[in-house]
């Protein structure tokens, strides 16, 4: 009998004895088959259950086990341990049916699992590559196999999930235990294990997933094994001290040692939850101070801990070494549990571990129990609250990182939070929309007010939600719309029927018809060739070169939409200012992206093709008071106040950016490289160009005989049928939810309109004392502020139905005041938010906010002068204008 040994009093120390020190069995074990079970490789063990409720895993059979002060003894009334001349009453836990089962493909559950108690733990890889180079095994190791290849195979996943559903067929199962061994590669072989995990993760949704691997080198594969399902990540040090972890693990240590594993528990710290990065040292192969001085750095950096007592199993290098002292276990456990205590990481996800004590369990060595609130986390309920924590955590770490990574523009970048602020950064949508339904919940229970007429109250109501949504974008624009028109009827302030017949308005057609025009245009590549054509033409000096990257963008948005001229000319642009070897910062740089958004947005307010607020204007007008402008009237209303822009904007960049150092031979070696890989224009773009040159005279001619929308959508078809382009070639540039907008949007005015809302609030708003035309301004102002933070459309959408109720009130024509509102809805400047545009130059990285702000608030001050000085002057020269 062994001095150290623990008696029966302390249930802690009572399993430290047994899972350190083995049982022997002097008697046998009757119906051995029905206890015993394979550990591992050679190791064998029994599950037995002490009366105080914890579950030992006990190795038996091995020549250090029968040395063991515990024996197990058997009779009729059951099974007991017996030491020191002390009997107590214990429960051997039966091994599994299943064990002796085979899966589909023939392999044996026993062979590829092992259950203990609540605990299934798995073995995906078919060995260890370790054992198959000579020498780099480590030295305790069993984790050998037959089937040994430097690259383990991996078994069949439905293998392991049907090893788990038999598992959970005979128990309860709380944790699922993986074991990765050595591969070789960046990855560790742990990518092979990805839809391993997110099978088994789809089979075990209130379950925990642990993973034991090696270090890996790329640290990227921890991500993805979080966002896989992998909630709890081991990866052991074994040994502290450097010198003896070189030799007793020299595969690990050549395949960047302790560095390496450090690096890689620093790395899974920022990816998973606090407590759930674990690391074994093995108490007994290094002096004690050692194995403390490890603990200490482990939970200095918000690493677990778990020691696991050194056995000399047989076979392996270290079968002749002495055990560990029990009371240097005991001691090194005490400092561990007070070690966790004080650094307040939470343990309780390491449970039903039955082969070594769990931090939890350790402080039972002290008498110390656990608390309420320890008991309920590892309870039935705390459990499932945790499981549905840790899946809320990775759906929004996952959403997240996608949005770290668009932002950062490199893999390698990567910002990482905390699960509580990222929990409160994402759920704010989801309360504000909550409050968002509340509020308008409470209003439609207020009677309406005084003046207004119940539909009236009810579509004022719709409409403050589309415009809180709209303007917050807690939803997509069109969804909004549509939650719109959803509302409208059943709330009873306007008919089904007239609700959604506003999707069969004429501006949603022409608006369709004008966007798979433009993709014609694009798809035939006539917009690229156009484009290089300019610049290869106009591109002599930087000055020249700067005005074309103004005026070219300027000219296309005339004829197709603002963004898609964007989406064509910043590879150009982009290419063009790596030609010259600008890097971010430069101003030159910065003038020419800024001068390809800045024409795109202006240039796209010229015509009614330029983008959709121009149609969508167009079309509230009509449906609230039954008038309409033209395709003329609006480039006539126009086209001054973008004329007087596009020359302020170039003054402003010739200004801003210094281009008299520029070298200009980098640019026109790669305009004409690019000119060199596309070729002469083919015969489709040249169709496409008489196509689109017919269309637009027949907007201008006989825009009012036949109307916008059906001219667009006969060139349309004209475009299909002399085969320019394929419909699968179109669609991805079909913006539908435009489309979506549309109708509501337009529904949504008309029932304020139809109801009375619109003029009942014009009324209550109307300033006294202020004339046309600074009722014109006040809202070209408020409409321009506006569209710097939501689209062009919303905008428009927001604005226009309550601005042409207050025109009738100022005496000024609602076409007037709807040209108007179309027209500022389309100089946003300041803000990458304002257009797509913006957008795209801003994210290159080579424009400056402070920059954007600076120059696109100067250019919104002078389109807004520009505007009201046309207004004044200029349209009430035009017919119909002013009256």
């Amino acid at each position: 009998m062994t001095t150290d040994l623990h008696p029966f009093a302390n249930p802690g120390r009572t399993k430290l004895s047994l899972v350190s020190r083995g049982v022997a069995l002097p008697q046998g074990l009757p119906e051995a088959s029905r206890w015993v079970a394979q550990a591992n490789a050679t190791e064998t063990v029994v599950d037995i259950r002490l009366a105080s409720g914890h579950l030992c895993t006990v190795p038996v059979g091995q020549p250090y086990t029968e040395r063991s002060a515990y024996a197990l003894q058997w009779n009729e009334q059951g099974f007991s341990l017996a030491c020191a001349g002390e009997v107590e009453r214990v429960q051997l836990v039966e091994t599994p049916g299943f064990y002796h089962k085979e899966t589909r493909s023939g392999a044996r559950m026993g062979s590829i699992s092992s259950l203990h108690d609540r605990l299934l733990m798995l073995y995906p890889t078919m060995g260890c590559g370790f054992f198959a180079k000579p020498g780099s095994a480590c030295l305790y190791c069993q984790y050998d196999s037959m089937l040994n290849e430097e690259e383990p195979p991996v078994h069949d996943p439905l293998d392991l999930v049907e090893v788990v559903r038999a598992a959970q067929a005979e128990r309860e199962i709380d944790t699922v235990y993986l074991y990765n061994g050595f591969a070789p590669g960046a990855d560790a072989g742990l990518r092979r294990l990805l839809p391993v995990i997110a099978l088994l993760r789809r089979h075990l949704p209130h379950q925990q997933i642990a993973l034991e691997t090696v270090a890996p080198t790329d640290l990227d594969v921890l991500e993805e094994l979080y966002d896989a399902g992998v909630d709890i990540f081991v990866c052991n040090l074994e040994v502290h001290e450097e010198e003896r972890f070189a030799g007793i693990c020299p595969g690990k240590a050549a395949n960047g040692g302790q560095a390496r594993i450090w690096e890689t528990l620093h790395h899974a710290c920022s990816v998973f939850r606090p407590g759930t990065v674990v690391s074994h040292l093995i108490v007994g192969l290094e002096p004690l101070d050692s194995t403390v001085e490890g603990m200490k750095c482990m939970v200095e950096a918000g690493i677990v801990p778990l020691l696991v007592p050194f056995r000399p199993l047989p076979g392996t290098p270290l079968q002749d070494e002495p055990l560990p002292s029990l009371d240097n276990v005991e001691q090194a456990l005490l400092i561990q549990s007070e070690l966790l205590i004080r650094s307040g990481i939470p343990t309780h996800r390491l449970r039903d571990m039955g082969r070594v004590l769990t931090p939890m369990e350790s402080r039972v060595l002290d008498g110390v129990q656990p608390t309420i609130n320890q008991r309920f986390t590892i309870s039935s309920t705390g459990r499932k609250l945790e499981s549905w924590s840790d899946t809320l955590r990775r759906y929004l770490l996952h959403l997240h990182r996608k949005q770290s990574d668009a932002s950062a523009g490199d893999k390698g970048i990567r910002r990482r939070k905390r699960a509580l602020s990222i929990l409160l950064h994402q759920s704010v949508p989801f309360m504000l929309l909550a409050l968002a339904a509340l509020t308008t919940a409470g209003l439609l229970q207020l009677p309406a007010p005084e003046g207004l007429t119940t539909p009236g109250w009810r579509a004022l109501i719709v409409f403050a939600l589309c415009l809180t949504l709209w303007v917050s974008q807690l939803l997509p624009l069109s969804v909004t719309s549509l939650m719109g028109m959803a509302l409208l009827p059943l709330l009873g302030a306007m008919p089904a029927g007239d609700v959604y017949a506003m999707f069969g308005n004429k501006a949603v057609f022409f608006i369709l018809g004008a966007f798979i025009l433009a993709a014609g245009i694009m798809k035939s590549g006539l917009s690229e060739h156009l484009a290089l054509a300019v610049f290869d033409r106009f591109g002599q000096t930087p000055r020249k070169l700067l005005l074309s990257m103004l005026l070219l963008p300027a000219l296309m948005s005339c004829f197709m939409p603002e963004h898609a001229v964007a989406a064509v000319l910043l590879p150009i642009v982009w290419s063009i200012v790596h030609g010259l070897g600008l890097k971010p910062g430069n101003r030159y740089a910065m003038a020419m992206f800024l001068a390809m958004a800045w024409g795109a947005v202006i240039g796209g307010v010229m015509t009614l093709l330029g983008g959709a607020r121009g149609p969508l204007a167009m079309a509230i007008v009509d449906e609230m008071t039954g008038q309409g402008f033209s395709f003329v009237d609006w480039t006539l209303a126009a086209g001054p106040v973008v004329l007087g822009v596009l020359f302020v904007a170039a003054l402003l960049l010739l200004k801003f950016a210094p281009h008299h150092e520029i070298d200009m031979q980098g640019a026109r070696h790669r305009i004409e490289e690019r000119r060199l890989q596309l070729g002469r224009l083919e015969m489709r773009g040249k169709i496409m160009a008489l196509l689109m040159l017919a269309t637009t005279a027949a907007w201008i001619f006989l825009g009012d005989t036949l109307g916008l929308a059906s001219i667009a959508l006969i060139a349309v078809v004209a475009m299909f049928a002399l085969r320019i382009v394929g419909w699968q070639e179109i669609q991805q540039h079909i913006d539908w939810s435009v489309v979506l907008m549309y109708g509501g949007a337009i529904a949504v005015a008309k029932s304020l309109e139809k109801t009375g809302a619109a003029e009942w609030v014009a009324l209550g708003f109307w300033p006294d004392g202020l004339t046309g035309i600074m009722v014109l301004a006040l809202v070209a102002l408020l409409t321009m502020l506006l569209t710097e933070g939501i689209s062009n459309s919303a905008a428009v959408a927001i604005v226009l139905p309550i601005a042409i109720p207050l025109a009738t009130l100022a005496g000024i024509d609602p076409v007037t005041m709807a040209l108007a509102v179309g027209i500022v809805s389309g100089f946003a400047f300041m803000l990458p938010m304002g257009t797509p545009a913006n957008a795209m130059v801003f994210g290159t990285g080579y424009v400056q906010m402070r920059y954007m702000l600076l120059m696109g608030s100067q250019l919104m001050v002078v389109a807004l002068g520009l505007f009201v000085i046309v207004a004044a002057f200029w349209w009430p020269l035009l017919k119909g204008f002013g009256e």
